[in-house]
């Protein structure tokens, strides 16, 4: 995970492109899940800032509506590397696959996972079919169409979420259901306001950790990082809110802790289990894994293949825990691709 590369032939070298795509409103959902997209600005002011530092040349290339301006954009401009920052296109989150895409078309290397691990992971029900494969614990599950659908087959209370979403969205505390009737209410909300299936998954009452993976041949799993919940009464969730409304209280009672104080064969355990999702899901580069513990039982939530990067999100927090200044972490992203692309 070392470079070979000094500063002088860096700056001669390599040019990185920054691509990132511009904020939009959302084709399907609430309003208000703009504001996932909008931290796209922190982002990439913070990747620009740690070039900056490195001494590397670089480019900022956003991506806004128009995919033959963006190929022409990047053949003109010939970076050696890019920075994939998109979350999607169009304001379609479906779309986040398809950018890596186009960079393999073109023949350009690019950080992050490939298309086809940005697809799998955002298709919960295909992550869980592949977790299971290899034999990992994840809750047990349903997809649900529409309600009509639904057998009784996993007992209450249930946690119900897109089929195809992330960053929280489309997640509230009625996500947590009791009963037929709130499963209903919850279930049709998403078939109708998100155009999609509902992932109905048993709830885990219990701890919350985030396992954030960095690296590829020998991926290293970082400090893990607990998400610790001021409220009296389930659901104990990080909902939309508690993810994005700074103002809100469930924000304001929600607080990331790292490192997780765990007891050391639970810890092993989790670090297992998640370094096997990150590679039974051909994740690349950096990753987090979403857990939860009950009774001391690792259950494989979700995996996110290119977290959020942002200075404040856990991902960031565990590299500054592991002593990995944010400069080293683009640093060696950079160089994954680069690696990557010279065959």
């Amino acid at each position: 995970m070392t470079t070979k590369c000094n500063k002088e032939q860096r700056n001669t070298d390599i040019i990185i492109g920054v691509l990132f795509n511009t904020p939009v409103e959302p084709l399907k959902g609430e309003k208000i899940d703009f504001i996932a997209d909008a931290e796209v600005k922190e982002v990439t002011e913070a990747v620009q800032k740690a070039l900056e530092k490195l001494d590397f040349k670089y480019q900022m290339i956003p991506f806004e509506m128009d995919f033959e301006v963006l190929v022409k954009t990047l053949k003109h401009r010939k970076p050696n590397v890019i920075i994939n920052l998109c979350e999607g296109a169009y304001g379609d989150s479906h779309q986040e696959m398809n950018i890596p895409a186009v960079l393999e078309i073109l023949k350009i290397p690019y950080t992050g996972s490939s298309p086809l691990t940005l697809g799998i992971c955002q298709n919960k029900r295909l992550t869980k079919e592949i977790l299971r494969a290899n034999r990992l614990p994840t809750p047990n599950y349903t997809v649900l169409e529409n309600f009509s659908d639904w057998k009784g087959e996993i007992g209450f209370p249930l946690f119900v979420k897109p089929f195809k979403e992330d960053a929280s969205i489309g997640i509230s505390s009625r996500s947590y259901v009791r009963n037929d009737a709130e499963l209903k209410a919850q279930v049709d909300y998403i078939n109708n306001r998100y155009k999609q299936p509902a992932l109905v998954e048993e709830y885990v009452a219990g701890r919350e950790l985030n396992v954030s993976i960095l690296g590829n041949e020998n991926p290293i799993v970082l400090p893990i990082s607990e998400i610790t919940f001021d409220f009296p009464d389930e659901p104990k969730i990080v909902d939309f809110s508690a993810k994005w409304l700074k103002e809100s209280e469930q924000y304001k009672r929600t607080r990331l802790v790292c490192q997780a104080l765990l007891p050391a064969f639970v810890k092993n355990e989790i670090e297992k289990i998640a370094l096997l999702a990150y590679k039974s899901l051909y994740c690349r580069d950096y990753a987090r894994i979403d857990i939860r513990l009950r009774e001391n039982q690792p259950l494989i939530l979700e995996a996110n293949p290119n977290p959020d990067i942002a200075p404040d999100a856990g991902f960031v927090r565990s590299l500054r825990a592991a002593g990995i200044s944010y400069e080293q972490f683009i640093e060696k992203i950079v160089y994954f691709a680069l690696q990557r692309g010279s065959g």
